[in-house]
């Protein structure tokens, strides 16, 4: 499923039509078009939606198969590995590639909750 493309970076637009469809799976352009205005205030226009779909597509994010008349996308990339993708070059540009220096900013810098340190302390402690 993981495309062989070289993926751009997703801006934050791109992300949120990703979300829409890592939560639905299978998703044509109204899917998720009403996914993200569901969120919003003031609504998107399908047109633009189509347009982003569509160059995400042409960047190695998103599939189409055809089934008549409809396009139905599908991620060509997975969430979990999107997101170690956008953490590495976080991780990489940010904190010189420390992975300790970027944990210390994440826990310095929210208010962590005791169920959260629990949490962190059992993968630590399985790694």
């Amino acid at each position: 499923m993981e495309s062989k493309k070289k993926r751009r970076k997703l801006s934050p637009a791109n992300l949120e039509i990703m979300k829409a469809v890592w939560e639905k799976g299978e998703v044509t352009v109204n899917d998720v078009m009403e996914v993200i205005n569901a969120k919003r205030k003031s609504p998107i226009r399908r047109s633009t939606i189509q347009v982003q779909m569509n160059r995400l597509e042409d960047y190695g994010w998103l599939e189409h198969t055809k089934k008549g008349r409809i396009y139905f996308y599908s991620a060509a990339a997975g969430k979990q590995k999107t997101r170690k993708e956008i953490l590495d070059d976080i991780k990489n540009r940010v904190f010189g590639g420390s992975r300790a220096e970027l944990i210390k900013c994440l826990i310095d810098d929210t208010n962590v909750t005791p169920e959260e340190i629990k949490e962190l302390r059992a993968l630590l402690k399985d790694k």
